[in-house]
């Protein structure tokens, strides 16, 4: 039978962007997760390419609580700070802000830092995109690695960029970097807009895949499960079937949600509820 660990869903701010890090975290609490995805975005973390808040305070908050960070994710798909930038100066304060985002990771106590590769022009050649790509997170991993943060690179909608939105894409990205620190993220409505499957990712990278951003879609959507199409006790059990005891971080970025989410969170983790095993 499929199963998970409670401690694995991970609970994620994005659709609390207008309510406080505290009223997300009691949130969680009630819904029932154990684990945090914290995405590094006003109002619930600030931080720029010169630093970011006083991180004791918010593992206070969370402890408090009975839960923890397990992933940091520094907003990267915004244009504020972008991976790929082609403009110089742009390019230069985003990788501050990179490197600013692990230190951050580190010291919230998450081992995993998410991340993407938005951020060049349209109007540039792809190629172009993509050695800015493979030389910034090069740079990025060896500050991953002081700080024992683990990068983990997802795809994205062919929507949001011109590279790495595919799986042989991010194959062939993975193997170009090639640093221990920079590995895999699996996002499962990427991954439905490409038309793969959960076992491709998987049989394709195996234990290289070190989180997930795990929700329902249409493809599309990032919705709470039973909201989409997906079929949910298939891909926990594709986990199971290749030993995957990582995060599934709730991602839930659907303007649906905004209003209430504290609501759309007790429905999407009661539908986790059936496979958990403690």
């Amino acid at each position: 039978m499929a199963h998970l660990r409670r401690e694995q869903v991970a609970g994620k701010n994005t659709h609390y962007v207008y309510y406080s890090l505290d009223y997300f975290l009691d949130a969680q609490q009630r819904a029932g997760f154990k684990t945090i995805e914290l995405l590094g975005a006003a109002p619930h973390f600030l931080i720029d390419y010169t630093g970011f808040q006083d991180t004791a305070e918010v593992r206070e908050k969370l402890e408090s609580r009975g839960m923890k960070i397990g992933i940091f994710t520094p907003e990267c798909a915004a244009y504020h700070y972008l991976l790929c930038s082609p403009d110089p100066d742009f390019h230069k304060r985003s990788m501050q802000y990179f490197q600013q985002g692990i230190k951050a990771a580190g010291m919230l106590g998450a081992k995993i830092m998410l991340m993407n590769c938005i951020g060049g022009t349209w109007d540039e050649a792809p190629g172009a995109t993509y050695e800015r790509a493979v030389k910034s997170l090069k740079e990025l991993g060896p500050v991953a690695a002081e700080n024992n943060v683990t990068i983990a690179v997802e795809t994205v909608c062919p929507e949001e960029s011109k590279i790495i939105t595919t799986l042989p894409e991010l194959e062939r990205l993975y193997k170009d970097v090639g640093h221990p620190n920079v590995k895999i993220a699996l996002d499962t409505v990427a991954m439905g807009v490409a038309g793969e499957t959960p076992r491709q990712w998987f049989e394709t990278f195996g234990k290289e895949i070190v989180h997930c951003h795990f929700v329902d879609g249409r493809p599309y959507g990032h919705l709470v499960w039973g909201d989409g199409l997906y079929p949910m006790d298939r891909y926990i059990q594709v986990l199971n079937d290749f030993g995957y005891e990582g995060y599934l971080g709730q991602e839930i970025t659907d303007g649906q949600y905004f209003a209430d989410p504290a609501s759309a969170d007790l429905r999407n983790f009661k539908a986790f509820e059936p496979y958990f095993i403690d």
